[in-house]
């Protein structure tokens, strides 16, 4: 069977004449696209296409494993190409115009008979060990092509030293909104649950720069998380064909074996499994459907091909970035009856790392730009606020140990409009010093804006928003509303609190990223009235909770009674909580704690005085669980209680404290006992709100301001002089205040 040029994918025709256009120029060249969008489908194409070119030339391919070399092989055939093999340590007996060689025998074998004037090298994010570089040294007049989905190294090395230059391919969110590569659903464990509170405490590493094997398997091989790891795979991908990713051998096999015991037919697999039992189970597995679900080791992160998988499971955590696209791309493939991937994060990879289909900047990976080490899928400033859907985010917590990140139809949603890069350049007519001229411009195609400059995108908390200079964000979204006088601010964005994102008297839910919604009104019970481009009126609670419809709500009335209810709930709850059930010891200057207390260190929270409390009642300990209930966690210090236990969070200069679905404030004293929902608290690294009050970072233990009036974009506040809160309504003022944080100083005037 011969492959013609022309029935390769458009986006391959197109990088296969980047590629050769650049390698004229240049003498080595790395090639960049995304897992499973078949980058080994060019490389045979670019090699047919360079001996055809090149009457007296041969060519070498060179990979580090059996698997990648037989894919080559394959696909050699198939384009009806003859070639030979230097494998097993042995050195050839034949020599073809085209070799493909395992880089472990190659190494050993320099001095054989080869003058390849094209060396070809898959998965060369590897080519910076020793065993690569030899090749440049022993062919200095060969031309170097290499194939990488991701051109990484944990080090923060470059490529620069092997490879001249860079020519990548389209982003996987092109893939995927071209139908080339599959939507997924992404659940991952939230940052407090015990597994992400193991990872983070993962502190050695290896030789190879990433955690050490034996602090892993001292973590995460363990009964209780394969459990949660089962649990976790019953509840979202039940049924479902798939690879389970594992620490190393034992661990594969211990998840395999559980697996098997609850019914499902699982097998582990790594390199050290016998070839042809190996061969006999990917068969199994691949083409007879006889295996559920693989539990491998590294083995299938490259060059394993199999579109029907239907989730994967990451059991391992990793701190290189090549690795984990690498084993969430096994699944992107599409295929026909497939409708998505289910991607289930055991071990909170894509706080590290962002979800697989962020815009990466792999020209900066490949120049070996440090700074960008350990911030893949985050948009840091300076104090690295910009996050993704999650990192850290209060809005995610809820009762399951596993969330939902991001669904495959909001994903189709957000990118089936999505055009090649989404900008389009056109020249514009404009008047300069009287005289008309054209400059080019650049037009969002999704939402029509016009930039000067080249725009990228980014994402914030999983919204895809275009910006020209980083400080001017523009919403991905087909509105009216949206244009280029309707940007969000950097301060807006770092600042924004809740479930969606609110400037300007619009409204982004992101329940609803497709959808702008206008603000209406704000009622004294807290509801907020929105309404659509179309007329159609959404009410929301607060803004912790998404906006619905005024059908879905069952009616104004109802809807505004049941926030009426819920606003009365709070009062009554407010004024419940701010009470100790200790008693205090005079003598002993503390509050006396009940039997059965547990001392505990809460989520990083230095202070000691951090109890958990167990009730007992006849020696034996009451249940947790229902009314009644006799756990709580107490400050031994302050002999405040709470009815969870406590965890810690940041934002801009607060530390927040969060009790359940409440917010304490720990480090401004004024504040210290008072009961916050989410929304209510607004912050960065110089300002914080709360409701109409504001605290400035270098006073943060004084008496706040009243805020008269306040920017849209957190920059601007008029306030009234301070007032204490033993009765602010009653005072007289005379005098206001203008504050005004501009760029880094912040300056304060009197009006």
């Amino acid at each position: 069977m011969t492959i013609e040029i022309d029935m390769l994918r458009d986006y391959q025709t197109e990088i296969c004449e980047k590629v050769n256009e650049v390698l004229e120029a240049h003498r080595s060249v790395m090639m960049q696209m995304p897992t499973g969008t078949g980058k080994s489908v060019v490389l045979a194409s670019l090699v047919k296409e360079y001996l055809d070119r090149e009457a007296d030339c041969s060519v070498l391919i060179v990979a580090h494993r059996i698997e990648l070399i037989e894919q080559a092989g394959r696909l050699l055939n198939h384009f009806g190409m003859d070639y030979g093999v230097i494998l097993g340590g042995k050195r050839p007996s034949v020599f073809k115009r085209v070799m493909v060689a395992s880089v472990q025998t190659l190494s050993k074998n320099l001095d054989i008979d080869l003058a390849p004037s094209l060396v070809v090298i898959d998965e060369a994010h590897h080519a910076l060990a020793k065993s690569y570089q030899m090749l440049w040294t022993a062919w200095p007049e060969a031309k170097f092509l290499g194939l990488t989905a991701t051109p990484y190294r944990m080090s923060g090395d470059g490529f620069t030293d092997l490879f001249e230059v860079l020519v990548d391919s389209w982003s996987v969110k092109q893939f995927i909104a071209d139908g080339w590569l599959s939507p997924y659903d992404y659940y991952s464990i939230r940052p407090d649950s015990e597994e992400q509170k193991e990872i983070d405490s993962l502190k050695k590493r290896g030789a190879d720069g990433d955690f050490q094997m034996k602090e892993l398997r001292e973590k995460l091989d363990v009964r209780p998380t394969i459990e949660r790891l089962f649990e976790s795979y019953k509840r979202f991908a039940f049924d479902k064909k798939g690879i389970i990713y594992a620490i190393d051998i034992a661990h594969a096999e211990h998840i395999a074996e559980f697996y098997r015991l609850q019914g499902v037919n699982a097998v582990a697999i790594s390199f050290k499994t016998p070839t042809k039992e190996r061969t006999e189970v990917i068969r199994a597995f691949k083409e007879e459907n006889r295996i559920q679900v693989l539990v491998s080791v590294d083995l299938f992160s490259e060059g394993f091909d199999c579109p029907d998988v239907e989730f994967i499971q990451l059991a391992r955590p990793t701190l290189s970035l090549a690795k984990y696209l690498q084993m969430v791309g096994r699944g992107l493939r599409p295929c026909k009856g497939k409708l998505c991937c289910t991607i289930i994060d055991n071990v909170g990879l894509y706080r590290t790392f962002g979800l697989p289909s962020v815009d990466r900047d792999w020209g900066a990976y490949f120049a070996g730009d440090e700074e960008l080490e350990m911030r893949n899928g985050v948009l840091a400033n300076g104090n690295g606020q910009f996050l993704w859907l999650g990192a850290g985010t209060l809005h995610e917590e809820n009762d399951s140990e596993i969330v939902k990140i991001i669904s495959h139809e909001g994903m189709r949603s957000q990118f089936e409009k999505l055009s090649r890069g989404g900008f389009e350049r056109r020249k514009r007519e404009v008047s300069v010093n009287g005289k008309r001229r054209q400059v080019w411009v650049w037009i969002d195609r999704m939402n029509g804006v016009e930039f000067d400059r080249h725009p990228k995108v980014i994402n914030y908390r999983g919204m895809e928003m275009s910006t020209a200079d980083g400080e001017i964000f523009f919403p991905r979204i087909s509105s009216k509303w949206i244009d280029a006088k309707h940007g969000i601010s950097r301060k807006a964005l770092e600042t924004q609190v809740g479930e969606g994102i609110g400037w300007m008297k619009l409204y982004i839910s992101f329940a609803m990223p497709d959808k702008v919604l206008q603000l209406q009104a704000v009622k004294a019970n807290l509801a907020r009235i929105y309404k659509d481009e179309q007329g159609k009126v959404f009410l929301q609670q607060d803004p912790d909770h998404a906006p619905v419809g005024e059908d879905e709500a069952g009616g104004w009335k109802v809807f505004m009674t049941l926030c009426d209810k819920e606003q009365k709930a709070w009062e009554e709850m407010k004024k419940s909580l701010c009470k100790s059930s200790l008693n205090y010891d005079v003598q002993k200057k503390r509050w006396q704690l009940p039997e059965g207390s547990i001392k505990e260190a809460c989520d990083g929270l230095k202070s000691s005085s951090l109890y958990h409390i167990v009730c007992k009642e006849n020696g034996n300990e009451l249940s947790s669980h229902g009314e009644n209930s006799k756990e709580f966690w107490v400050d031994r210090a302050s002999g405040f209680t709470y009815r969870h236990r406590p965890v810690l969070r940041k934002r801009g200069f607060v530390e927040l404290l969060l009790d359940g679905d409440v917010v304490y404030i720990l480090n401004i004293w004024e504040e210290r006992f008072m009961p916050y929902r989410n929304w209510e608290i607004r912050a960065d690294e110089r300002i914080c709100t709360i409701g109409n009050k504001l605290y400035l970072n270098e006073e943060k233990d004084a008496s706040s301001y009243r805020i008269k009036k306040r920017s849209d974009d957190f920059r601007m506040f008029v306030v009234e002089d301070r007032y204490t809160n033993d009765n602010p309504d009653t005072r007289a003022y005379d005098e206001f205040i203008l504050i005004n944080e501009a760029g880094k100083k912040l300056e304060i005037k009197t009006m």
